[in-house]
C-alpha cells in the first residue's frame, strides 16, 4: 500500500511532466518531427502524424493522472509510453548515434541521447508503476497538502537541474578534452 501524500506527489509529479512534455513537443512540431525521425525508427510516412499523436497522447495522461477514478489506467499507459521512448532511446544507443537530440522537451533545451536518460526514464517508469498500488486509507491533516506542494517543486527543481547537467555535461566533457 501506498501512503496517500506520496501518491498525490508523484500524481501531480507526473501529470507535470507529460504536461510540460506535450507543451514543448506541440509548440515546436517541426523541431519535434525531426527529432523523431533522426531515431531512425519509424517509416518516413509515419514521423508526421506520430509527431503529431504523441503531444496529445502525453496530454491525455497528464489529465488521466490528476484524477483518481483514472490514475492506475494512466500510470500503466504511461508505464508503456515511457518504455517505448526508452527502448527507442536504448536502440540508438546500441547503434553509437548519441548526437541526436532526445526530443524530450523545448528546442533550447537540446539533449543528445545518453544511457542518463535510460535510468531517468526507468526512474520515471517505476514512479508511474508505484501508482498502480492502492492507496492507504487514512485521512489527510492540515499539513499533507503542504508537504505535496514541497515535495512537487523539490522534485522540479531538481528535475529541472538535472536536464540541465544532461544537456551541458557532453559539452563540458568535450571542452575537457580538448585540453
Amino acid at each position: 500500500m501506498i501512503d496517500p501524500v506520496i501518491e498525490l506527489t508523484l500524481r501531480a509529479v507526473l501529470a507535470l511532466l507529460f504536461a510540460a512534455a506535450a507543451w514543448h513537443k506541440a509548440s515546436d512540431r517541426v523541431r519535434f518531427a525531426a527529432s523523431l525521425d533522426a531515431y531512425a525508427l519509424l517509416p518516413a510516412p509515419l514521423v508526421s502524424p506520430i509527431a503529431l499523436l504523441l503531444p496529445v497522447l502525453e496530454c491525455a495522461l497528464a489529465l488521466g493522472l490528476l484524477f483518481a477514478p483514472t490514475r492506475q489506467a494512466a500510470a500503466i499507459a504511461s508505464m508503456a509510453l515511457l518504455t517505448l521512448y526508452t527502448g527507442a532511446i536504448a536502440a540508438n544507443l546500441v547503434r553509437g548515434r548519441r548526437e541526436i537530440d532526445c526530443g524530450c522537451f523545448a528546442s533550447s533545451a537540446r539533449v543528445p541521447l545518453s544511457p542518463w536518460l535510460v535510468a531517468r526514464n526507468l526512474l520515471l517508469i517505476g514512479a508511474a508503476g508505484l501508482l498502480v498500488a492502492p492507496v492507504r486509507a487514512r485521512t489527510l491533516v492540515w499539513v499533507d497538502p503542504f508537504t505535496v506542494v514541497a515535495a512537487v517543486l523539490v522534485v522540479w527543481f531538481l528535475w529541472g537541474a538535472t536536464q540541465r547537467l544532461a544537456q551541458t555535461g557532453p559539452a563540458l566533457q568535450r571542452l575537457g578534452g580538448q585540453r
